[in-house]
């Protein structure tokens, strides 16, 4: 992909859980490890015995590449080597995971956002001194007002008294002034501020709810795999997934709406790969996009998430509630639109819900109950 925000390390990175076709030979990884044999004709061999080193296992992921068609981009390479380590030992995978982080390094978009971030904080700061320059003239208003109240109460003759008066009066002049052009300079700073503010909310990409990526975040790598997909013509899914109306109705609070979420997020987090782009999309909704699956692999992972869900109990109080979960598909391809893609989806999702099954495939009818 284009962007790069592997630099915010604490937060989930996610992308693909399957490796599907890219061009002739229809060969497909599917969500859930390598399925070599669910098609006929379909056979794809990772070698996994061979793979000894590192530097084995290089050439493994390179063949496996070009055995499926896939261009051996970074991003590519990247997705296969987290792919075929799913048959791999344990000390084989810890050995090799530590070098996925070795590109966390700050991306222009990140440099873009400090800098607006530094602007914010300058505006701000000017705001700050306009206030404190107004509150200084209000003192001195005060004390304006104290001093002519004590001649004025010390003072019987009226010509003295018109003096005091019209010096009182030319004070007041000045200080308005002062504050007027003070006032000014405070709106401006304060408008700038908030457009600076507001531009920053638009670049974060963190969803401080639930600690995955955000909606707009999502939105972005949605384009970007787009981009990628009119490049190397292969397939790739959105996911969509919300606890079921049933569920939904034996919640009383807010609260124990977060706390299921909270759960259904650490499914999604165990069960998804690091490279998978796994988002909270707001309304409680989460978002998956997995890159080079195709609708049938996007279908064996909602198959794997609602039976890991569906085996999870939690306590409300001293109820204990099983939790259930339904999704909406929609693959993506070159003929997708990248406006149409996370609508499609959420489209899928709603008549899950409303029929009260697992999952629905856009442009499908129902899937599984």
């Amino acid at each position: 992909m284009k962007d790069d925000f592997d630099s915010f390390e604490g937060l989930q990175s996610f992308e693909t859980d399957g490796i599907e076709e890219a061009s002739s030979n229809g060969s497909s990884f599917s969500s859930f490890g390598l399925d070599t044999a669910s098609t006929p004709g379909e056979s794809v061999d990772t070698g996994s015995s061979e793979a000894n080193t590192l530097e084995d296992y290089g050439a493994q992921i390179i063949r496996s590449l070009n055995a499926n068609g896939i261009a051996p981009t970074p991003y590519n390479y990247r997705i296969y080597f987290e792919k075929l380590l799913e048959d791999k030992t344990q000390q084989f995978k810890d050995n090799a995971t530590q070098f996925i982080s070795l590109d966390l390094t700050p991306t222009e978009r990140q440099a873009l956002l400090e800098d607006k971030v530094l602007k914010a904080k300058n505006y701000m700061t000017n705001t700050l001194q306009q206030v404190g320059a107004t509150y200084k003239n209000l003192q001195l208003l005060q004390n304006i007002l104290k001093k002519h109240e004590r001649e004025v109460s010390a003072t019987n003759n009226a010509i003295a008294l018109q003096n005091i008066i019209a010096v009182f009066e030319k004070e007041l002049v000045q200080l308005g002034e002062a504050t007027k052009a003070q006032l000014q300079n405070i709106k401006s700073s304060y408008d700038k501020s908030i457009q600076a503010i507001e531009s920053i909310a638009n670049n974060i990409i963190c969803d401080e709810k639930y600690g995955l990526y955000n909606r707009n975040f999502l939105d972005i790598r949605i384009l970007a795999e787009l981009e990628s997909i009119h490049v190397e013509n292969y397939k790739s899914s959105l996911v969509l997934i919300q606890i079921t109306k049933s569920l939904a109705r034996r919640i009383t609070s807010e609260k124990n709406t977060m706390l299921i979420n909270r759960a259904v997020s650490k499914i999604l987090q165990k069960i998804a790969n690091k490279s998978d782009v796994l988002a909270y999309c707001g309304g409680e909704v989460f978002g998956i996009l997995l890159s080079h699956s195709d609708k049938e692999s996007a279908k064996r992972f909602a198959n794997r998430l609602i039976e890991k869900v569906a085996t999870t109990n939690i306590f409300l109080g001293e109820e204990e509630i099983s939790l259930s979960v339904c999704t909406g598909i929609v693959e993506i391809d070159s003929a997708s639109k990248s406006k149409e893609v996370f609508k499609n989806a959420l489209e899928a999702l709603k008549k899950a819900s409303n029929s009260n099954v697992s999952f629905v495939l856009a442009g499908e009818g129902k899937e599984k109950h």
